[in-house]
């Protein structure tokens, strides 16, 4: 579980935790409270499923996803949040731009995130 506790995780969740805080205090920061929390949700719901791919799945913690698994997290999430949710509840609202940050958020992920658990797991 050494990989859960990854520092650009415990970044993602403080930051998700941030925004949260700031939008109930009513002090909602424009482009980060707009944005920000979905340019990291990819790499959030990336890094957490890994690690359950990593231990009880494939057995191996070197594995990493390629690109096209976080382009389809990044298309799902888009089409359920943008697409199928507001039709559901007022409380969701379709914004392309939100769909955008969701496949920078995986590109990201992918670029940065990714590649540096594969280094860390092989200078082991």
């Amino acid at each position: 579980m050494k990989k859960l506790f990854d520092p650009l995780f415990i970044t993602y969740c403080l930051v998700w935790i941030v925004i949260h805080m700031c939008r109930y205090l009513q002090q909602p920061v424009p482009l980060l409270n707009g944005y920000l929390t979905d340019f990291i949700a990819v790499p959030a719901m990336a890094h957490i499923t890994l690690t359950f791919t990593c231990r009880f799945i494939v057995r191996n913690n070197g594995y990493t996803y390629p690109l096209y698994y976080l382009l389809f997290i990044a298309a799902y999430t888009s089409v359920m949040f943008e697409w199928i949710m507001p039709q559901f509840s007022s409380r969701y609202t379709s914004d392309w731009w939100d769909v955008v940050t969701y496949f920078a958020g995986s590109l990201f992920y992918y670029r940065f995130h990714g590649k540096r658990l594969t280094k860390s797991v092989q200078g082991t």
